[in-house]
């Protein structure tokens, strides 16, 4: 294995209703999704960032009181719109 900083690329594709490859060489990244006619890829997402604020969290729910402390005080923050950011997030159950 080698350290991140000597990649030379990286990437993912995602298969469902239409295929998406994201993929970067350095110079931020980038999601080409599949024309299946030609069979190209084509720049459908470019410059693809992550938000400095989501508005959906995820977690295994059921779990809830096996979680640390400081887990269950900032899940309960969030989901009653308290904390940094005042809006209440949506929550995406896992199970």
């Amino acid at each position: 294995l080698r350290a991140g900083s000597e990649l030379a690329a990286a990437g993912y594709v995602l298969y469902s209703s239409s295929c998406l490859l994201v993929l970067t060489v350095g110079d931020g990244t980038h999601g080409f999704t599949l024309d299946r006619t030609t069979g190209d890829f084509v720049l459908t997402h470019p410059s693809m960032r992550i938000p400095d604020r989501g508005q959906i969290y995820s977690v295994n729910d059921a779990r809830y009181f096996d979680w640390p402390e400081g887990l269950r005080r900032y899940i309960d923050c969030i989901r009653k719109g308290e904390g940094q950011h005042p809006k209440q997030y949506s929550a995406r159950y896992v199970c």
